[in-house]
């Protein structure tokens, strides 16, 4: 069929009856005419008409389509576009089932990453060339059990006396869980895994697998080393509550961090604890997993809040603020420090003061405040520097009332001054080894000669003296004594005689003056010769039986002048 233009208001056609006769009806194409030029009519503004001229070998011209077709075709349109999100829905899901299949069977046959057997990366990687890197890892393998101050490592001979790295490779292999393989790759590409690990608690009664090991690995002598560790940490520590442990002195309170410190590691569970990591090949066991397992209890059947509630009881007592004075001086003071030491806590772990331990503290604090019978250095008034030891005079602590006194401050929670009490003292305090007297008598026995001196060093009195025989074993006692006594007239006895039952010498005196006890003092002597008082070696073969010889004026005079309490020394 040929188209060509004839005149601009018609199109006229040739058609052969070839064109139809092989040609079906819905072969048949209209085609439109081409586009005329405008006439000139059309280009003066005149309406332009096209015709067609009619014929039967021309198709009807297309009609629009009616409104009953339309609505069908509009009909169909929202059900093809509700169509299209279950078709996207659909692939996706397809693409989803793919990928988790395909992850499903490459973690079926590789490890997940991050994964280490026995210190070896075997990350993405099958169990053949997994078991290479273990042999090559294994010779570096060790296992370290460890916590708060305890440390052990095993270190196995060789690897291949430890256990089968193809089978391990195997094992762990195994259990990838490859059906979860999202949530497990998940886990090890955030760390998430590693996170898990370390807050998964242990299971001390299952029983660790060593099927996989040699059969010439030794688990009796892993099992004594390791308990050789743990008895060699245990020991110095007594496994129990007590203040002493538990009094943290840097924070100046009794806590239950430093309470547990004086913990006993549990033998049996960390050994248990061990067997399971070496099993697994861990190379590390941090007895943090095991928590309070990893220890044997402070108190049986109590925890740490029990503890805690007895350390909060324990610091009500602490706080305190004591000061100690001896004639008006600090001697020693009293803080939490001190009281921390003398708590005790009962079988209810009731916190109190033991007053045995307080006690303790006060004679060591007496030992060094007591001057009676201590070494003394004094000099003269003549220039004499005189050591002497011994003797009844100085200061002397009442240990019994200085310790219940800080008891009952202790108690009341009061911060106070506390008089140091005594049962004797001196003129002076000036500490030990220095002289705590005033006025006083010295008695040279080297010189023979005795001095009385007032507290300002004024000499007051002397006099040659006999005192006793050192050759027939009668020496006059040395030391620094406190005059105890004095009286008139008065009969000084010597033993009795075991067979007569007679004294074996008696003495009748007017002036006495006691300084040991009733039986050694001053005296007169008329027995005496003069002369002898004034021979400084006479005192060798006319001595004395222990006491200090006059003359008879001169020991009356030193007895109206002296008192009781006075301070004697007698010093070579």
């Amino acid at each position: 069929m040929e188209y060509y233009r004839h005149n601009p208001l018609e199109v006229r056609s040739t058609m052969r009856p070839s064109d139809f006769s092989s040609s079906s009806d819905s072969d048949k194409t209209i085609i439109s005419p081409l586009p005329a030029a405008p006439s000139a009519d059309a280009r003066a503004g005149r309406t332009e008409v096209r015709r067609t001229q009619p014929g039967s070998h021309f198709a009807s011209p297309q009609k629009p389509e009616t409104s009953s077709r339309k609505g069908k075709r509009d009909e169909r349109t929202p059900r093809n576009r509700r169509r299209v999100p279950l078709i996207v829905l659909g692939v996706i899901v397809a693409l989803l089932v793919i990928i988790y299949a395909g992850g499903a069977i490459i973690f079926s046959n590789v490890f997940y990453p991050g994964t280490t057997i026995a210190g070896a990366d075997v990350s993405l990687i099958g169990p053949s060339s997994a078991a290479t890197r273990i042999r090559s890892s294994m010779n570096r393998y060790s296992l370290t059990v460890q916590g708060p101050g305890f440390s052990w490592t095993y270190e196995p001979e060789s690897a291949d006396a430890l256990f089968d790295a193809d089978a391990a490779a195997q094992e762990v292999l195994d259990q990838n869980d490859a059906l979860r393989w999202p949530v497990h790759l998940f886990a090890a590409l955030t760390g998430a895994s590693e996170a898990q690990a370390e807050n998964e608690t242990v299971d001390l009664t299952a029983e660790a697998d060593f099927s996989l090991f040699s059969d010439s690995f030794d688990i009796a002598s892993f099992e004594e080393s390791l308990g050789a560790a743990v008895d060699s940490f245990n020991e110095g520590r007594s496994g129990t509550f007590d203040a002493a442990s538990a009094y943290d002195a840097e924070a100046g309170a009794f806590t239950v961090d430093k309470a547990r410190s004086n913990e006993k590691l549990n033998r049996d569970n960390i050994i248990a604890y061990a067997k399971l990591a070496l099993a697994d090949l861990d190379e590390n066991a941090s007895l943090d997993k095991l928590g309070d397992d990893a220890f044997l209890p402070l108190v049986e059947g109590m925890g740490d809040s029990g503890i805690q509630a007895a350390c909060d009881a324990a610091n009500e007592l602490l706080g305190v603020n004591i000061s100690i004075k001896m004639n008006g001086n600090e001697v020693a003071s009293i803080g939490s420090a001190e009281v921390a030491q003398w708590i005790m806590f009962d079988e209810n772990l009731t916190p109190t003061i033991n007053q045995e331990a307080v006690s303790s503290w006060a004679s060591s604090l007496a030992d060094g405040l007591n001057t009676v019978g201590t070494k003394r250095t004094y000099t003269r008034e003549d220039g004499k520097q005189i050591t002497v030891s011994g003797g009844t005079y100085g200061w002397s602590i009442d240990n019994d009332t200085l310790v219940q006194s800080v008891v009952d401050a202790v108690n009341a929670k009061q911060s106070t001054e506390i008089e140091v009490p005594t049962s004797r003292t001196g003129d002076v305090y000036n500490g030990q080894g220095q002289r705590d007297w005033g006025a006083y008598i010295d008695i040279d026995i080297s010189e023979q000669h005795a001095r009385y001196y007032d507290a300002s060093g004024n000499l007051l009195w002397e006099s040659g003296v006999i005192t006793g025989n050192p050759n027939k074993g009668t020496d006059t006692p040395t030391g620094i004594y406190m005059l105890n006594r004095k009286a008139r007239g008065i009969t000084l006895r010597g033993p009795k005689d075991p067979e007569t039952g007679e004294y074996k010498w008696e003495s009748d005196v007017d002036y006495w003056m006691a300084f040991v006890g009733n039986s050694v003092g001053l005296h007169d002597a008329t027995w005496q010769a003069s002369s002898s008082f004034s021979n400084p070696n006479a005192y060798k073969s006319v001595g004395s039986h222990g006491c200090v010889n006059l003359p008879y004026d001169k020991a009356a005079a030193l007895y109206d002048m002296i008192s009781p309490g006075l301070c004697v020394i007698v010093h070579n």
